[in-house]
């Protein structure tokens, strides 16, 4: 006769296993439509222009609904006034409808809505500031669809987004969910994104639009344009129809840095290409090099209109950028010396003209008093420059006389004393023997 052995664990009878408050919340159901009832049952019966009471009642009603939970659904309800469902269609409450201090109410309301609900938005993160990065990412979601709303709800949308962008709450990173091509090729993006820039001008500057935009990580408004539309005819049209010629004149400037950027970069790409190459240079190998940047120059000029006192500005600076700089203090006067005078040939091809010359002179006090390991060293470079002919003794002399710009004037100007000087008594002998 076997005997069964049982497999049963033991127990404590009587005792109840409690289970943590942070496994409860994970466990629970989401239920974006309790919490949207939940906000108008925090709010009944306030006034909807009762704005503190509705402020108090939301940063209270944070102690008990779960704001970093449902924060998508909190801001789309703040917004739209309902909860946005797939597909983009707003799902209003069906016992009480939008809620009345959202941002499609209240800039129905009045011309002043919009900057109500900002403050109540503002008001609200202040409270909790693990909103602002939950409102921000929300805004993406609220922006993909807007081929989904109409155009009134886009104006008002536009506008308190504009606010905020405004007085620094929101950035522009958001935004770039408009150049996605379903909202781009009918101009939806185009028309947004200029309501909201018209809102954020109203009290900047074009030039602090421009930052918001880089610190935004959007390059250029172009990619708001239809793909058919990105040419900067199409661009200057579009914003002299909407009257904001700052953003034409910001453009233009955007371009024309993005072109000297790049002229920048092609030739320190070919100072580092040719010294890759070659590792054993002769005088044949330096002077072909310097033709070759010289051509280049010649054709940026020709394509982007430059004078030549820009382009011999642009080619230092390419110099300079291919530097790869030692880190002993003692190496750098040998590297920034070598460096200048193998370029020379070049730099005095682009100096026809005393213009040329004189802006050169500045450009390099200036890069110098930037870079505060070529400081010591200016002078010396101003007579490299001048024994290989970039620099004549008139431009040097002009410069020391009424030409130095302010920054590093005292320090510069003291560096080259002895060697103006020395020019000046050049010149002084030079009047003489005409005599």
């Amino acid at each position: 006769m076997s005997t069964q052995v049982s497999n049963e664990k033991p127990t404590l009878n009587g005792v109840r296993i409690r289970t943590r408050k942070r496994d409860a919340k994970a466990n629970a159901k989401y239920e974006p439509e309790d919490f949207r009832d939940s906000l108008f049952q925090v709010i009944e019966g306030i006034e909807p222009t009762d704005f503190s009471k509705i402020s108090a009642a939301l940063d209270t009603a944070g102690n008990t609904l779960d704001y970093r939970r449902y924060g998508d659904t909190f801001f789309e309800v703040l917004v739209t006034g309902g909860i946005i469902a797939p597909g983009g269609i707003i799902e209003d409450d069906e016992e009480f409808g939008k809620l009345p201090f959202s941002l499609f109410v209240l800039a129905d309301a009045s011309e002043q809505g919009a900057q109500d609900w900002a403050k109540l938005i503002t008001r609200l993160t202040r409270r909790y500031k693990y909103l602002e990065r939950i409102f921000t990412e929300a805004c993406k979601h609220i922006l993909e669809n807007v081929h989904r709303y109409s155009e009134a709800d886009n104006k008002k949308l536009s506008q308190g987004l504009g606010v905020l962008v405004a007085i620094g709450f929101l950035p522009m990173d958001p935004f770039r969910v408009l150049q996605k091509d379903h909202l781009v090729k009918d101009g939806l993006a185009l028309r947004f994104i200029t309501d909201v820039m018209r809102e954020y001008l109203k009290n900047h500057s074009a030039k602090q639009l421009h930052m918001a935009l880089i610190r935004g990580k959007i390059d250029s408004l172009v990619d708001f344009f239809p793909a058919n539309k990105r040419d900067d005819d199409c661009f200057a049209r579009h914003f002299e129809a909407e009257d904001m010629p700052a953003l034409i004149d910001m453009h233009i400037a955007s371009r024309a840095n993005a072109s000297r950027n790049d002229f920048i970069a092609q030739i320190e790409s070919i100072l580092r290409t040719a010294k890759a190459n070659d590792e054993d240079e002769d005088e044949d190998d330096i002077l072909a090099i310097n033709t070759e940047v010289a051509k280049a120059a010649k054709a940026a000029m020709r394509t982007n209109k430059w004078p030549e006192e820009e382009a011999v500005q642009l080619v230092w600076e390419g110099i300079l950028s291919a530097v790869d700089w030692a880190m002993k203090p003692e190496q750098i006067e040998n590297q920034v010396m070598g460096h200048v005078k193998r370029y020379t040939p070049v730099l005095e091809v682009l100096t026809t003209a005393p213009k040329s010359e004189i802006k050169l002179l500045q450009y390099v006090q200036n890069y110098c008093y930037e870079d505060a390991k070529l400081m010591k060293y200016f002078g010396k470079i101003i007579q490299v420059l001048y024994q290989d002919d970039v620099l004549s003794d008139t431009a040097i002399l002009f410069w020391a006389k009424k030409g130095a710009k302010p920054q590093g004037k005292a320090v510069f100007l003291k560096q080259t004393e002895r060697f103006v000087n020395f020019l000046e008594e050049q010149e002084d002998d030079d009047e003489s023997d005409d005599e």
